[in-house]
């Protein structure tokens, strides 16, 4: 372990903070860090020492460049993470927890460069201290230092030296954070308004009732009632057409046909070659020797689907076919033959007889298709209603929501995604006045004020509507028990003082933080090589 410098592993903002009021510091550090990092000042000025051309960066933070194999690492971890709970990896990319992996990356480098700036910087003792506690270089409960040298040269790729310096740039950057969050202070006003937000709080249970549970119910309307429906509901479905017109989007097609040959992925090179230029050989009689194309691809063709069809394909989308032979074909004029293009399943070459341009249906073409649609969602929506008003009058009588509606014993209640497909009772766990929407249940601001207005556990009077979209008939609607309820007291109070205030000097800490982040990345230079990234994901 070097001399001169110590280690320290970084250790993240806390989470899940609520946001207090916001106070003049944010705007001092703004001004503080303009003058910072401005032109002509001493951050500026060290931009250019900071390039750091040794391998692929996953992004560069003014200048200096963050290794893609850092990314790599942190991204492994925070996968692994997700994977001990359950969650699929292929969902990562989805949550977009790639991006708040670099985020992460960006938000150290910021910060580390900041403190330097500033004249921040971790002790050689507390580098080496750190380095010393670290169970992973460890061996039989003591510093091994053959094993710190074998796992910093192995894993992170790198020597001890920098491997230290890299730990006392991010320990440095904490501790930025910490003369940031220093002078962050709450009044006994800010306390009390935080108290009386917390203190009212609420906990429910809910069943949603949604059209698209009871679409089955709908019988199919006759083309007659059809057509009545779509007279009086044109403006509906004008709106509709409107809000979902990319659906009937159609890419450029074209009219082909093909003859294959099909040759396993991993047939060796004689093979493939043997295939390409029996492919070849056919070309060049429908080129040359003006052979029909069809009568070749009844002959020669290895497609089963087309091979009878003298190899018609119809009309295609270019997203239907291989990318490579996709991009040959679409290149072509009507009465033109493709090039030998190899694919994952063999040897493909393509005629093209006709091609239509892009289009968008116009609303004729598709009026009937929605109204059917429309048509089955307002039926559908009567019997949502019909049986959260059966429901509620239940409860009215007694019955709870537990007993009307039992879970399914079968069904895995962790990190499941799929929409109800049946009526299921939800909780939203506890919430309070800080927060603007019901968690879980939704319906914006008119279902939060509904619920809180209720001033005592039980049965929400009315068949609640959660609106889910534009179209009025998507509305869903729920039935709403009130759990528990609590409301600010001055007893209350007295006994939680002190835990709220701690509560909010941390939470306006968060914001001046957050703000002091925002304020780095308003005025730094931050590039991501997202191709780079992609790379990583993709395995």
């Amino acid at each position: 372990m070097s001399n001169s410098t110590s280690p320290t592993t970084q250790t993240s903002p806390p989470g899940d903070r609520r946001r207090a009021g916001t106070s003049a510091l944010v705007i001092a550090l703004a001004v503080l860090f303009a003058l910072l990092w401005g032109p002509g000042s001493s951050g500026c000025d060290r931009m250019g020492a900071l390039q750091d051309p040794k391998g692929e960066a996953a992004v560069t933070v003014n200048g200096k460049n963050v290794p893609l194999k850092e990314f790599a690492q942190a991204y492994g971890n925070q996968a692994a993470n997700f994977r001990q709970q359950g969650i699929p990896a292929d969902l990562l990319k989805q949550f977009g927890i790639h991006k708040q992996v670099v985020d992460q990356l960006v938000n150290t480098e910021l910060l580390a460069q900041a403190a330097e700036a500033q004249g921040i910087r971790a002790s050689d003792q507390e580098v080496v201290d750190l380095v010393l506690k670290d169970p992973s270089f460890q061996k039989d409960g003591k510093f091994d230092t053959d094993r710190y040298e074998d796992i910093v040269n192995q894993y992170e790729g790198t020597t001890t030296v920098e491997y230290e310096e890299k730990i006392r740039r991010r320990l440095s950057a904490q501790k930025l954070l910490q003369v940031v969050e220093a002078s962050v202070a709450v009044s006994a006003d800010e306390v009390q308004a935080r108290y009386q937000k917390e203190g009212n709080s609420a906990k429910a249970t809910f069943v949603r009732f949604t059209p698209s549970m009871y679409a089955d119910k709908v019988a199919v309307p006759k083309p007659a009632e059809l057509e009545k429906w779509a007279a009086t509901n044109g403006e509906l479905i004008a709106q509709d057409y409107e809000t979902n017109k990319f659906k009937f989007f159609i890419d450029e097609r074209v009219k082909a046909r093909q003859i294959l040959l099909r040759v396993a992925r991993d047939a060796d090179a004689a093979v493939k070659e043997d295939a390409k230029q029996r492919l070849e050989n056919v070309r060049k009689e429908i080129v040359d020797n003006k052979k029909s194309f069809a009568d070749m691809a009844t002959n020669f063709s290895e497609d089963t689907e087309t091979k009878a069809k003298g190899g018609d394909l119809g009309f295609i989308e270019r997203t239907q076919l291989p990318s490579d032979f996709a991009a040959k074909l679409f290149a072509l004029k009507p009465g033109e033959v493709s090039a030998v293009t190899e694919s994952p399943i063999g040897f493909h070459i393509g005629i093209v007889e006709d091609r239509k341009a892009p289009e968008t249906k116009p609303l004729e073409a598709v009026k009937l298709e929605l109204a059917a649609q429309l048509f089955t969602k307002e039926k559908a929506k009567d019997f949502a209603k019909a049986d959260a008003e059966k429901t509620l009058a239940e409860l009215k009588k007694g019955k709870t929501l537990v007993e009307l509606f039992p879970a399914d014993a079968k069904e895995d209640k962790n990190f499941n995604f799929k929409a109800e497909t049946r009526p299921e009772v939800k909780e939203t766990g506890d919430f309070n006045a800080s927060v603007d929407a019901v968690p879980t249940l939704g319906g914006g601001a008119a279902v939060f004020k509904l619920l809180m207005d209720q001033k005592a556990a039980g049965v929400i009077d009315q068949v609640v509507t959660v609106d889910d979209g534009p179209v009025a008939t998507t509305s869903g609607l729920a039935v709403v028990v009130v759990d528990e309820r609590k409301m600010p007291s001055d007893a209350d109070f007295v006994t939680r003082k002190e835990q709220l205030q701690v509560e909010a000097v941390k939470g306006k800490q968060f914001e001046v933080r957050e703000a002091f982040l925002k304020a780095l990345k308003a005025r730094g230079a931050i590039i991501t090589n997202d191709k780079a990234i992609d790379k990583v994901l993709e395995g």
